[in-house]
């Protein structure tokens, strides 16, 4: 290296040839590598399998459908196998698939939204009390129902981010309020009485699918785009993951928490005019069916594909889920009771296995950090998510230097 003796700059920088080294860079490599190795020994990554993405803990709902087809196939032959029973489970539960979207967004930044089956219920009031009610044309009853929706995001986001109220409790209480509305706007009866253009809006359209299995499907494609492909899906995620760290690394976290409670409301009410279509009548109950199913299938679909709330699981969730209600209703299993019962252990079971494998699967993954006690490590090791500590590993313990403090991984034992 030269200098310029008056500017004191460095004039010439001597170049290395291709492919040459120093010797400094020689050893930095030699530890890396080895380094590496050493990594590899000691490597507790739970599921070490090749085909990792067909494990059973990334699609297990597609082998519980799998279950479910072989199981009803033996139980009820001759009424599972049609395609009249799953172009059903489609067109009843489009709707679901709408709301359960709907309800994605603001889970995925970290709030709750408890108010979507009073702002189904109230949309679907307003949409059939404007067009029968009022004489309103069905494009005026619409946007105003949809503007409802809108409302009441914004007034749940106004709650949650600038009263600093719990979404829990915030939604919570604004979903008695709209039931309340919902009673008052109907006089706590049915609205019948809606014209054939309005019901032409969930009409059949093709292979007997009702078009609200074509809406749920654009509201997935959509959704999935955004949330996946879009830097308005990473900050959402973001907001949701580590909300405080999210806002010291520049995301406005409040504006996509309000934004995720509007977007959960607006998707409601789409979902209660649809409703107030297929169905032709509405009550002030109507949406409220809605809202158990729709928090079971996105946390169902959360333990799919990704680990983390997503589209195509939370779909997936939803179809495998009402599948398997189908069938017990065809072999005259509790008709009645059997869907609250399905789906309330499908939430509990889906919440406890996410809780469940952060315990075992997630963290640090070292060796000291694995607890070799307790149910979750015996669970773990029934279904193959990892190997307990062996002699082996004890023995190769000793040769080497841990801290556990470290968090970059392991380091030569020093001489």
């Amino acid at each position: 290296m030269k200098l310029d003796e008056r500017s004191g700059e460095v004039t010439h920088r001597p170049t290395l040839k291709k492919n040459k080294l120093t010797r400094r860079h020689k050893v930095v490599n030699e530890r890396v590598e080895k380094t590496k190795k050493i990594d590899s020994r000691f490597d507790t990554r739970r599921s070490p399998i090749k085909w990792k993405t067909f494990h059973p803990r990334n699609i297990g709902v597609v082998y519980l459908y799998a279950l479910i087809m072989v199981g009803f196939t033996l139980w009820v032959p001759d009424t599972w196998l049609t395609w009249l029973t799953h172009r059903s489970v489609l067109n009843q539960n489009a709707i679901l698939v709408i709301v359960a979207l709907g309800l994605l967004v603001p889970l995925s930044a970290g709030v709750f939204d408890l108010s979507i089956g009073g702002t189904v219920s109230a949309a679907a009031v307003v949409v059939g009390w404007g067009i029968v009610e009022q004489g309103w044309s069905m494009w005026v009853a619409m946007p105003a129902a949809v503007l409802l929706g809108f409302l009441v995001g914004n007034l749940n986001g106004f709650l949650v981010v600038y009263i600093k109220i719990d979404s829990f409790i915030a939604t919570l209480g604004m979903s008695s309020v709209l039931t309340a509305f919902a009673v008052w706007r109907s006089n706590n009866r049915s609205i019948i009485g809606f014209p054939d253009a309005f019901k032409s809006l969930s009409s059949q359209l093709a292979f007997g699918l009702n078009k609200t299995v074509f809406y749920g499907l654009i509201v997935a494609f959509v959704l999935w785009f955004v949330l996946e492909h879009t830097a308005l899906g990473r900050y959402l995620f973001a907001t949701g993951g580590a909300r405080e760290a999210a806002r010291l690394a520049g995301v406005q976290t409040d504006r996509y928490v309000w934004g995720s409670l509007v977007a959960s409301a607006v998707t409601a009410s789409v979902a209660g005019v649809l409703l107030a279509s297929q169905f032709g009548s509405t009550t002030a109950q109507s949406g409220s069916p809605y809202l158990l199913p729709a928090f079971a299938a996105a946390f169902l679909g959360s333990t799919q594909f990704k680990s983390r709330f997503n589209v195509w699981g939370t779909v997936l969730a939803v179809f495998v889920l009402q599948s398997g209600v189908k069938g017990l209703q065809l072999a005259g299993v509790g008709s009645t009771w059997i869907e609250a019962l399905f789906f309330g252990v499908a939430l509990i079971v889906a919440v406890g296995f996410s809780s469940f494998r952060k315990r075992v699967h997630g963290g640090k993954r070292r060796w000291w950090r694995r607890e070799e006690s307790g149910p979750e490590y015996f669970l773990g090791k029934l279904l193959g998510w990892g190997s307990p500590k062996t002699e082996q590993s004890k023995a190769n313990a000793e040769d080497w230097w841990f801290d556990p403090a470290d968090a970059e991984g392991h380091h030569i034992k020093p001489d």
